[in-house]
């Protein structure tokens, strides 16, 4: 009996946490982010969102947003997280301007579970370090030495694995 009051308690006070913070978020808007909907509580618009990646088109849900509240920059509530998207090249030159100044590089937790230690969720002198060192590894010259290269691996590829296969299969379907 203890036990279920307990549990009833705790329930009890994380419904209470979630309501407020979700109440506060929604009808106190902070005056410092844009303007935007944060969607469902702990959802966001994430169902929304995935809904037009399935569809194969995902920038219906930016379009949507910035037709909707604004065409330069909007707030959203993405897989758990408040995000402000930034639209547009004032918007992502304003990004990448101030990278490492005012703006640092972030990824919800959810993501970084995905993709745990990756070149992605690299972030300050770490990924100046590493960025500095794909640079002069992809630099023009080097590309240039390796097009060649490249040229004869993909055409091997496609004479053992692929030649033929697409006549194969418009005549398969033909039939």
């Amino acid at each position: 009996m203890l036990s279920t009051l307990i549990l009833l308690g705790i329930f009890l006070l994380v419904s209470l946490y979630i309501i407020t913070k979700t109440l506060k978020e929604r009808l106190i808007p902070n005056p410092h982010l844009p303007p935007g909907s944060l969607g469902w509580p702990l959802i966001g618009e994430t169902l929304n969102y995935l809904g037009t990646c399935l569809a194969g088109r995902p920038d219906w849900f930016l379009r949507d947003r910035m037709e909707k509240h604004d065409p330069q920059v909007f707030k959203t509530s993405l897989f758990g997280e408040t995000l402000a998207v930034f639209c547009g090249p004032a918007g992502n030159k304003f990004l990448f301007s101030n990278e490492n100044k005012l703006v640092n590089l972030w990824w919800p937790r959810s993501v970084k579970k995905l993709l745990k230690s990756s070149l992605v969720n690299v972030a300050g002198d770490e990924a100046k370090r590493i960025r500095r060192i794909l640079l002069t590894f992809l630099d023009p010259d080097a590309l240039k030495r390796y097009i060649e290269r490249m040229d004869l691996v993909t055409q091997h590829h496609i004479s053992t694995l692929w030649e033929g296969m697409l006549l194969d299969n418009l005549l398969e379907k033909k039939s």
